[in-house]
């Protein structure tokens, strides 16, 4: 190939890559270079797919005033979309206006789309214009049902005064109550007249009372300026002093009693003793979470924990992998009674070992995880050497059951390394049992 030819092939393969690059590349010359500038026609050529590219970028990133300048088949098509994307905003902005008439027709399958959004947000407005004026006739309704609630106060106060929940009134100034039903006495050991008397802010605890003025006042602020203070009860639960001493958990359901002009004129509420079903209900948050027989964390707590720690921010994270040694031997040869003794041993021995906001878990019948946030290599290797001074201890004072633990640490110091950090731990215990194995085999 003689010597012309060569430069030709290499001033093809230059331009190509330049083409290549104005197409790909995150930046790019505003000229071609020199070498290729001389060829006929490639400086215009250049120019203009430089021009393209610089509108599809300004497009992609919302600009749709950016001016194409050349001329042709192509940049007449992108000046087309750039007026029909023109011409898209300001119809949207019509119709976010409230004008649904406008319809899109130069966009193919969009067109279809927009246009559908538009009849339905079309009819959506009917729909709520509909909603509203049924709405107001509720509220005219509701309006007539509490005028009548007032008119027969008198016979639902002898309905008040023979249910077992207490029902009372409480003026607008959220100091005193005006009204309170004789089941008082059931609830707190209070007779009707002691609890009138009683101020609101010795009716109960101080967040309960905090908790209960705002509820109450943001009732009274919403009505004065102007809104509707409304005829649906708020629920809240707050904790009130009995007669003798003790507190109880009282559900209280809260309305307000409002004049015709629609200003409240006091509070009207149910109170109810939930101390029962609020134990019931720590009961099983408690078993939900932890084990039932060593009372440590179970795995469910330890496996949200980890999901928590993968997307926390506290690192290092350390995670020690504790496996009893021997449970198996014992259930078959002392019976599963003294194999839960010893599993209940570990667990002291782990509890002596940790802080109380440390998360020490029974993830299996002999096997136990600690999870410790903001601690690194050395103070996960401490607290292991801490885990065998406690289990020295134990068994210096346990008597005829002694426990022996296997122990493996590891430490994650992002979110993405959790995981793998508990698979080594676990792999660093097993090599621990393995080892003090054969050292007692020696």
């Amino acid at each position: 190939m003689n010597p012309a030819s060569e430069n030709n092939l290499a001033l093809l393969d230059a331009a190509v890559k330049n083409l290549h690059d104005l197409l790909t590349a995150r930046t790019v010359s505003p000229e071609p270079p020199e070498e290729l500038a001389v060829i006929g026609g490639y400086a215009q050529l250049y120019a203009t797919l430089r021009e393209v590219r610089t509108a599809i970028m300004a497009f992609s990133s919302g600009d749709l005033n950016c001016k194409v300048m050349m001329k042709g088949y192509v940049p007449g098509s992108i000046k087309a979309l750039q007026a029909s994307l023109n011409h898209l905003t300001w119809q949207t902005k019509m119709i976010a206006s409230g004008d649904f008439t406008q319809r899109v027709d130069f966009m193919g399958d969009f067109s279809e789309s927009f246009n559908m959004m538009v009849e339905q947000l079309d009819r959506s407005r009917t729909e709520l214009e509909s909603m509203n004026r049924q709405l107001y006739e509720n509220n005219i309704k509701l309006e007539q049902q509490a005028e009548a609630l007032r008119e027969s106060e008198e016979r639902l106060r002898h309905i008040a005064e023979n249910v077992s929940d207490v029902i009372w009134t409480l003026d607008r100034s959220v100091e005193h109550f005006t009204y309170m039903s004789p089941s008082i006495a059931g609830l707190r050991g209070l007779s009707v007249d002691e609890a009138l008397r009683e101020p609101l802010d010795q009716a109960m605890t101080p967040e309960s009372l905090v908790s209960l003025r705002k509820l109450l006042s943001d009732r009274l602020i919403k009505t004065e300026g102007g809104g509707d203070a409304g005829s649906v009860s708020e629920v809240i639960e707050v904790e009130q002093f009995c007669r003798d001493g003790r507190i109880i958990n009282v559900e209280v359901a809260i309305s307000a009693i409002t004049d015709s002009d629609g200003q409240i004129k006091e509070f009207v509420g149910v109170s109810r003793d939930i101390t029962a079903r609020r134990k019931a209900e720590d009961i099983l948050k408690y078993q939900s979470t932890h084990d039932s027989l060593t009372g440590l964390y179970n795995r469910a707590f330890l496996d949200a924990e980890l999901e928590l720690a993968v997307r926390g921010r506290k690192f290092p994270v350390s995670v020690i992998v504790a496996d009893l040694d021997g449970l198996k031997r014992v259930n078959d040869s002392l019976g599963h009674e003294a194999g839960d003794k010893l599993i209940k041993g570990a667990a002291a021995v782990l509890l002596m070992a940790f802080r109380g906001n440390d998360i020490v878990a029974r993830t299996g019948g002999d096997e136990f995880v600690i999870l410790l946030h903001e601690m690194g290599h050395e103070e996960s290797a401490i607290a292991c050497e801490r885990i065998r001074s406690c289990l020295a201890i134990y068994n210096s004072e346990s008597g005829d059951l002694p426990v022996s633990i296997s122990l493996g640490a590891a430490t994650a110091l992002t979110g993405d390394e959790i995981l793998a950090a508990l698979k080594t731990a676990d792999e660093r215990m097993y090599a621990d049992k393995v080892q003090r194995k054969q050292q007692r085999t020696d």
